[in-house]
């Protein structure tokens, strides 16, 4: 079921504001490389924002996550030449770094918390788009069959499909519902809404939005009204939540 949506959570940097995601342009020949794009990006900008303050920082923190993990398998060679496990050499090279105070592993420097904010706006009155409900996967699977037997599918849409990494398809779907689907009214969806991939939170729900800026893309002024903004303070009950989860610190 989609319904509109109001006072959403979105973490920027001050130096870009609020609503300034980076645009998606097409390559000089008409093709485009969707791997470096957000799931639902489309050609334009797509703005997104989060149900509740911890999915917010879970989906901001979450690559850092990524890059430590990336970082510390690099090291399984020296661990093997010492002749010790993976985790004892990566604590003893955390150990070192710590140590000596340089920002790496798993610390984030303070300037990454001084140089964002926690925005909170409202979306105008519209409808979205629920990426995991079966109707929407039924009419994806019908009007995009061919598009998706190009990519490896055929056996029709699945949840594990929109939800998962593979840019190619997500990014596919984004761009055939913004410049497709129309209501009975002929007006536009605002976006897509999903469950953000790492859960809900206790007392949240998890619920991200992806929304198409066309208005900005049109030049003129996005009807999306900024509702609050709060610098975020190293002691952040959210933000040390996420990075429990994240295993990671910042100084």
């Amino acid at each position: 079921m989609d319904d509109p949506m109001l006072g959403s959570y979105r973490i920027a940097r001050t130096s870009f504001g609020p609503l300034a995601p980076v645009p998606r342009e097409l390559d000089s020949d008409g093709s485009h490389d969707p791997a470096g794009w957000s799931r639902f990006d489309t050609v334009g900008r797509t703005l997104y924002s989060t149900d509740d303050r911890l999915t917010s920082f879970m989906e901001l923190l979450a690559p850092y996550r990524t890059e430590i993990n990336g970082a510390r398998r690099a090291l399984q060679k020296d661990a093997d030449a010492m002749g010790v496990p993976l985790d004892e050499y990566w604590a003893m090279v955390v150990a070192d770094w710590d140590q000596a105070g340089t920002m790496r592993a798993r610390w984030l420097p303070k300037a990454w918390r001084d140089g964002r904010v926690l925005y909170r706006l409202n979306y105008p009155f519209g409808w979205w788009v629920d990426i995991t409900s079966t109707n929407t996967l039924a009419a994806l699977s019908f009007h995009l069959d061919s598009e998706l037997a190009d990519l490896g599918i055929t056996g029709g849409l699945t949840v594990a499909h929109v939800t998962s990494d593979d840019r190619a398809i997500t990014t596919l779907i984004a761009g055939w519902l913004r410049d497709t689907v129309t209501l009975f009214d002929d007006t536009q969806r605002l976006g897509v809404r999903f469950t953000s991939k790492h859960g809900h939170p206790a007392g949240g729900t998890g619920t991200c939005w992806a929304y198409w800026m066309r208005a900005t893309d049109a030049g003129l002024n996005e009807p999306i009204d900024i509702i609050g903004e709060a610098a975020i303070a190293e002691r952040d009950a959210d933000l040390k939540t996420a990075q429990a989860f994240c295993k990671i610190q910042t100084r």
